[in-house]
């Protein structure tokens, strides 16, 4: 078995050789279930007079994914955020005051809603630790997998080769002429969906898979660092296989 990093910044993908599928698809689901981050649970609305429903606007808040210290989910401090704003304004996560300044919004220009001319806002909220298993706002990242894609182009010019680079979605085709070919290191990233073959036909080129490479993708909320999920998901999927081994 073999691993190989593709793209290693906040969505990053990764080359696995000769592993099975089963053992892939548990770690995926270790990393949307089981990884603990924070998330706000609980909110009081002191005031809101804005055009929007307290229900959406705890949804928003819920959603709103903050920077993660994996050591705090052992302590039983708590962490608060204040939000107090009045109209005309708009209100972006940034604008939640922690209780502790490390533990902010990952993105702090996510907009939570648009104050008119005299309305307000003023609320506390609560947050916890949780996993993806509680609720999708705990889940770190988006991550699937997909068998590494193999290209076969005509040799000796395919007709058209401007027009067929234009069908693919993801971009990753140039043409010219009757010069087609796949942009250097972009392979990884067809996605299977044989537009381009439909269109010219599997004489001129033919789309298919390694069934033994798969490229494994994670888009990273931001919560935590990937090490971290990583590190999470294995202790995560090895306590549960040793307490499995222990219950047959």
């Amino acid at each position: 078995m073999e691993a190989s990093i593709i793209k290693a910044d906040g969505n990053s993908s990764f080359l696995l050789s000769g592993f099975k599928l089963s053992l892939i698809n548990a770690l995926r689901r270790a990393i949307i279930n089981s990884v603990e981050t924070l998330a706000i649970e609980d909110i009081t609305i002191f005031k809101n007079t804005s055009s929007m429903y307290d229900e959406v606007l705890a949804s928003r808040l819920g959603l709103v994914p903050i920077k993660t210290i994996p050591e705090l989910s052992k302590s039983k401090k708590e962490i608060s955020f204040k939000l107090k704003e009045t109209g005309p304004k708009a209100v972006h996560a940034s604008d939640l005051i922690p209780s502790d300044k490390d533990l902010v919004p990952v993105y702090p220009d996510m907009l939570l809603v648009n104050l008119r001319e005299g309305e307000s806002l003023e609320l506390e909220a609560k947050a916890v630790f949780g996993s993806g298993k509680d609720h999708v706002k705990f889940s770190p990242a988006h991550v699937s997998y997909h068998f590494y894609p193999i290209i076969d182009i005509k040799k000796g010019g395919v007709k058209g080769a401007a027009t067929i680079a234009s069908l693919c979605p993801v971009n990753i085709l140039e043409g010219s002429g009757e010069t087609l070919s796949v942009k250097k290191g972009m392979t990884q990233e067809c996605i299977l969906c044989k537009a381009c073959e439909d269109y010219a036909g599997a004489e001129n080129i033919k789309i298919s898979s390694d069934s033994d490479k798969v490229v494994f993708e994670l888009d990273n909320w931001g919560q935590l660092g990937n090490e971290e999920i990583f590190k999470q998901a294995f202790d995560n999927l090895s306590d549960e296989l040793n307490d499995l081994e222990k219950k047959i």
